[in-house]
Protein backbone atom coordinates (compact mmCIF):
# COMPACT_ATOMS: atom_id res chain seq x y z
CA UNK A 1 0.00 0.00 0.00
CA UNK A 2 1.33 3.43 -0.96
CA UNK A 3 1.59 6.01 1.79
CA UNK A 4 -0.70 8.98 1.19
CA UNK A 5 0.50 12.46 2.02
CA UNK A 6 -1.74 15.51 1.69
CA UNK A 7 -0.01 18.89 1.64
CA UNK A 8 -1.39 22.41 1.68
CA UNK A 9 1.24 24.75 0.21
CA UNK A 10 -0.63 27.81 1.44
CA UNK A 11 -1.17 26.97 5.12
CA UNK A 12 1.92 24.79 5.50
CA UNK A 13 -0.01 21.77 6.73
CA UNK A 14 1.07 18.22 5.91
CA UNK A 15 -1.03 15.14 6.65
CA UNK A 16 0.52 11.70 6.37
CA UNK A 17 -2.49 9.41 6.47
CA UNK A 18 -1.99 6.63 9.03
CA UNK A 19 -5.51 5.25 8.74
CA UNK A 20 -8.76 6.23 7.11
CA UNK A 21 -12.11 4.53 7.58
CA UNK A 22 -15.57 6.00 8.15
CA UNK A 23 -14.99 5.28 11.85
CA UNK A 24 -11.54 6.85 12.31
CA UNK A 25 -9.25 9.24 10.44
CA UNK A 26 -5.72 9.24 11.86
CA UNK A 27 -2.87 11.38 10.53
CA UNK A 28 0.69 12.33 11.33
CA UNK A 29 0.19 16.10 11.18
CA UNK A 30 2.75 18.85 10.77
CA UNK A 31 2.40 22.61 10.54
CA UNK A 32 5.22 24.88 9.44
CA UNK A 33 6.57 27.67 11.62
CA UNK A 34 4.13 30.60 11.85
CA UNK A 35 1.47 28.61 9.97
CA UNK A 36 -2.21 28.32 10.76
CA UNK A 37 -5.19 26.42 9.43
CA UNK A 38 -7.55 28.10 6.96
CA UNK A 39 -10.27 28.89 9.48
CA UNK A 40 -12.15 28.07 12.63
CA UNK A 41 -14.48 25.12 12.12
CA UNK A 42 -16.29 22.27 13.85
CA UNK A 43 -17.20 18.67 13.25
CA UNK A 44 -20.92 18.17 13.99
CA UNK A 45 -20.76 14.77 15.69
CA UNK A 46 -17.06 13.99 15.78
CA UNK A 47 -14.41 14.02 18.48
CA UNK A 48 -10.85 15.06 17.65
CA UNK A 49 -7.79 14.08 19.65
CA UNK A 50 -4.52 15.97 19.18
CA UNK A 51 -1.24 14.68 20.65
CA UNK A 52 1.82 16.82 20.05
CA UNK A 53 5.05 14.95 19.30
CA UNK A 54 7.36 17.94 18.72
CA UNK A 55 7.09 21.71 18.83
CA UNK A 56 4.28 23.78 20.28
CA UNK A 57 0.71 23.85 18.97
CA UNK A 58 -1.68 26.58 19.92
CA UNK A 59 -5.28 25.46 19.93
CA UNK A 60 -8.45 27.42 20.56
CA UNK A 61 -11.43 25.25 21.49
CA UNK A 62 -14.79 26.92 22.10
CA UNK A 63 -12.98 30.21 22.72
CA UNK A 64 -10.45 28.79 25.19
CA UNK A 65 -6.77 29.03 24.23
CA UNK A 66 -4.48 26.17 25.16
CA UNK A 67 -0.85 25.47 24.34
CA UNK A 68 0.23 21.89 23.71
CA UNK A 69 3.87 20.87 23.88
CA UNK A 70 5.54 17.54 23.11
CA UNK A 71 3.81 14.74 25.01
CA UNK A 72 0.65 16.73 25.70
CA UNK A 73 -2.81 16.03 24.29
CA UNK A 74 -6.16 17.74 23.99
CA UNK A 75 -9.58 16.57 22.93
CA UNK A 76 -11.99 18.67 20.89
CA UNK A 77 -15.50 17.52 21.79
CA UNK A 78 -18.16 16.83 19.15
CA UNK A 79 -19.35 20.18 17.82
CA UNK A 80 -16.43 22.00 19.45
CA UNK A 81 -15.39 25.08 17.51
CA UNK A 82 -11.65 24.97 17.05
CA UNK A 83 -8.68 26.62 15.40
CA UNK A 84 -4.99 25.75 15.52
CA UNK A 85 -1.80 27.58 14.73
CA UNK A 86 1.95 27.55 15.22
CA UNK A 87 3.40 30.92 16.30
CA UNK A 88 6.87 29.44 16.85
CA UNK A 89 10.04 29.23 14.75
CA UNK A 90 10.00 25.41 14.67
CA UNK A 91 7.59 23.04 12.95
CA UNK A 92 4.93 21.44 15.14
CA UNK A 93 4.30 17.72 14.71
CA UNK A 94 1.31 15.84 16.12
CA UNK A 95 -0.88 12.80 15.78
CA UNK A 96 -4.48 13.74 15.12
CA UNK A 97 -7.42 11.38 15.22
CA UNK A 98 -11.06 12.12 14.44
CA UNK A 99 -13.84 9.67 15.20
CA UNK A 100 -16.20 8.89 13.72
CA UNK A 101 -14.37 10.22 10.69
CA UNK A 102 -17.16 10.54 8.19
CA UNK A 103 -15.71 12.09 5.04
CA UNK A 104 -12.92 14.19 6.56
CA UNK A 105 -10.24 12.45 4.51
CA UNK A 106 -12.00 13.48 1.30
CA UNK A 107 -12.60 17.01 2.59
CA UNK A 108 -8.91 17.61 3.34
CA UNK A 109 -7.84 16.02 0.05
CA UNK A 110 -10.10 18.38 -1.92
CA UNK A 111 -9.27 21.50 0.14
CA UNK A 112 -5.52 20.90 -0.11
CA UNK A 113 -5.76 20.22 -3.87
CA UNK A 114 -7.67 23.47 -4.32
CA UNK A 115 -4.81 25.26 -2.54
CA UNK A 116 -2.23 23.44 -4.67
CA UNK A 117 -4.07 24.51 -7.84
CA UNK A 118 -4.20 28.19 -6.83
CA UNK A 119 -7.95 28.15 -6.07
CA UNK A 120 -7.63 29.61 -2.56
CA UNK A 121 -6.57 32.96 -1.19
CA UNK A 122 -3.33 33.70 0.69
CA UNK A 123 -4.81 32.13 3.85
CA UNK A 124 -5.88 28.90 2.15
CA UNK A 125 -9.57 29.82 1.91
CA UNK A 126 -11.51 29.10 -1.30
CA UNK A 127 -13.70 31.76 -2.91
CA UNK A 128 -17.18 32.16 -1.45
CA UNK A 129 -18.85 30.07 -4.16
CA UNK A 130 -16.19 27.35 -4.01
CA UNK A 131 -16.43 27.33 -0.19
CA UNK A 132 -20.22 27.10 -0.43
CA UNK A 133 -19.91 24.06 -2.70
CA UNK A 134 -17.16 22.49 -0.58
CA UNK A 135 -18.93 22.88 2.76
CA UNK A 136 -22.23 21.80 1.25
CA UNK A 137 -20.62 18.61 -0.06
CA UNK A 138 -19.03 17.82 3.31
CA UNK A 139 -21.54 19.36 5.75
CA UNK A 140 -21.89 16.01 7.53
CA UNK A 141 -18.18 16.11 8.44
CA UNK A 142 -17.07 19.74 8.79
CA UNK A 143 -18.73 23.15 9.07
CA UNK A 144 -17.53 26.74 9.30
CA UNK A 145 -17.64 27.91 12.92
CA UNK A 146 -18.66 31.56 12.56
CA UNK A 147 -22.47 31.49 12.32
CA UNK A 148 -22.61 34.39 9.86
CA UNK A 149 -20.21 32.61 7.48
CA UNK A 150 -22.08 29.33 7.85
CA UNK A 151 -25.43 31.01 7.04
CA UNK A 152 -23.90 32.81 4.06
CA UNK A 153 -22.34 29.62 2.66
CA UNK A 154 -25.59 27.69 3.17
CA UNK A 155 -27.49 30.42 1.29
CA UNK A 156 -24.94 30.46 -1.55
CA UNK A 157 -24.76 26.66 -1.93
CA UNK A 158 -27.63 26.36 -4.48
CA UNK A 159 -26.17 29.20 -6.56
CA UNK A 160 -22.68 27.66 -6.37
CA UNK A 161 -24.13 24.38 -7.56
CA UNK A 162 -25.94 26.08 -10.46
CA UNK A 163 -22.69 27.82 -11.42
CA UNK A 164 -20.81 24.50 -11.59
CA UNK A 165 -18.73 24.69 -8.40
CA UNK A 166 -20.24 21.47 -7.04
CA UNK A 167 -19.17 19.69 -10.24
CA UNK A 168 -15.62 20.99 -9.69
CA UNK A 169 -15.62 19.50 -6.18
CA UNK A 170 -16.81 16.16 -7.59
CA UNK A 171 -14.09 16.27 -10.26
CA UNK A 172 -11.48 16.67 -7.51
CA UNK A 173 -12.98 13.67 -5.72
CA UNK A 174 -12.99 11.58 -8.90
CA UNK A 175 -9.49 12.67 -10.00
CA UNK A 176 -8.07 11.70 -6.63
CA UNK A 177 -9.70 8.28 -6.72
CA UNK A 178 -11.51 9.17 -3.52
CA UNK A 179 -14.47 6.99 -2.79
CA UNK A 180 -17.59 8.64 -1.49
CA UNK A 181 -18.88 7.04 1.66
Amino acid sequence: MTEEVLENPITGERLRVLGSTPERFKVHYSLRPHGEIAGEHFHPDKEQRVTVLAGEMHLRVNGEHCILRAGESATVPPGGHHFQWNPCDAEVVAIEEVYPAGRLHEFFAVLFRLARDGKTDSQGRPSLFMAAALFSEFKDSVRQAPIAMRLLLDALAPIASALGYRRQIKRYLDAGGLTRR
